[in-house]
């Protein structure tokens, strides 16, 4: 499909996501639209429940029509076991008194017109440090394993299916906005019990920025991160945007600001804008929904994807102890934990292996230097 083509897909995504958000009749769809194309990049970009409102209003062929309602299905069916999941882990926290803050997609929802319409991968939570041993009791009771953990937080899997990353801060104390969000239990507001907690609107549109942002720099981002500044907009009388505009210019983030509001005009308002901010649209629209590997390596310098690959494949002890606890007695034996770990990933996570490999060999010079082309121009655009 040639870019004009690619767009127009992509800026009628966004004219149906709009509706479906602001509950208005979709617009017609225009002349040589290829229905299955559009639901591919619907599912690229995890909204097809966030469509799905209006595209039950639409004449589709039968063949995209039966498409997309198995997606539909399956996408249902996977956030209601998410949602019954995420109760039971946040009523057995609740139940031991360790208090906790609905983070991201688990927080956003809420200002859909349906919580289903937000889908999520993972289902993040923040909790007191002093918690998180405690917490991991409860997991492990429950049947999770812990996966992985850095300097914030401890990712937990069960069933290869269900994902929660439990927080001991929003943010990792690395990134140059942490201090945002420090004691962050007192930027946040009781919801539904004495445990259960979610941040104020301020902050929650805050971390959602930073969020993006950071993926925006990485790994790139999809259009369902954009939606929810859209739903945010709803709430535009009980927020401070003083407030809000004075911590973003504190952190000299204001391009990416003014740009993100332009983005947002472009996307949902069928705005026109100058050619720099419809480079950056367009990088979105060929990214996934919260980007991916390849756009990541391929950002980085040489001696980047150097240290890049170093950092997975030779971690230090204290990233794998919690995998190999025998490294926190014997830290010489790292090396055999690397070499074990290397044939574990080859034989038994051969697709996450693959996911890696792949982005570094597709991790091309033209690629590097068209991703961090769009990511100057989005700091740069006034």
């Amino acid at each position: 499909m040639d870019k004009d083509l690619f767009i127009r897909h992509s800026r009628y995504l966004c004219s149906l996501i709009f509706c479906s958000i602001r509950g208005t009749n979709p617009p017609l769809p225009f002349e040589g639209i290829d229905w299955n194309f559009l639901i591919k990049l619907s599912e690229k970009h995890n909204v097809i429940l966030m469509i799905s409102p209006v595209v039950k209003k639409l004449c589709l062929p039968d063949d995209a029509k039966a498409n997309f309602y198995e997606l539909y299905r399956f996408y249902l069916t996977r956030i209601t076991r998410q949602n019954i999941e995420s109760e039971r882990v946040t009523d057995a926290l609740s139940s031991h008194n360790i208090r906790f803050i609905k983070m991201k997609g688990l927080h956003i929802r809420n200002y859909y017109p349906s919580d289903i319409m937000r889908s999520f991968t993972d289902i993040d939570l923040c909790l007191d440090k002093e918690n998180l041993q405690k917490a991991r009791e409860i997991m492990e009771g429950l049947g999770y394993t812990l996966k992985n953990t850095t300097d914030f937080h401890d990712e937990y899997e069960k069933d290869g299916f269900y994902i929660f990353e439990l927080h001991s801060s929003l943010v990792s104390e690395k990134e140059k906005h942490s201090n945002v969000f420090l004691d962050p239990f007192s930027k946040s507001e009781a919801d539904l019990s004495s445990s259960d907690f979610r941040l104020k609107t301020e902050y929650l549109y805050l971390h959602l920025f930073f969020h993006l942002y950071h993926h925006f720099t990485t790994t790139g981002c999809g259009i369902r991160l954009f939606a929810d500044f859209l739903v945010l907009e709803t709430l535009t009388e009980n927020l401070d945007f003083k407030l809000i505009e004075s911590i973003i210019k504190s952190h000299r983030m204001s391009e990416f600001y003014a740009t993100l509001k332009k983005l947002i005009r472009y996307f949902f308002y069928d705005e026109e804008c100058e050619k720099s901010v419809s480079d950056i649209a367009l990088y979105i629209f060929a990214s996934e929904t919260t980007g991916n590997y390849s756009h990541h390596v391929a950002s980085l310098s040489f001696f980047g994807k150097v240290k890049y690959f170093l950092k997975n494949w030779f971690p230090p002890a204290k990233d794998l102890a919690f995998r190999y606890p025998v490294l926190n007695k014997a830290p010489v034996l790292l090396p055999v934990c690397w070499v074990r770990r290397f044939f574990y990933s080859l034989f038994f996570n051969r697709s996450a292996f693959k996911k890696q490999a792949d982005s570094i060999r597709t991790a091309s010079s033209e690629k590097y230097k068209s991703i961090r082309k769009v990511r100057r121009m989005s700091e740069k655009s006034k």
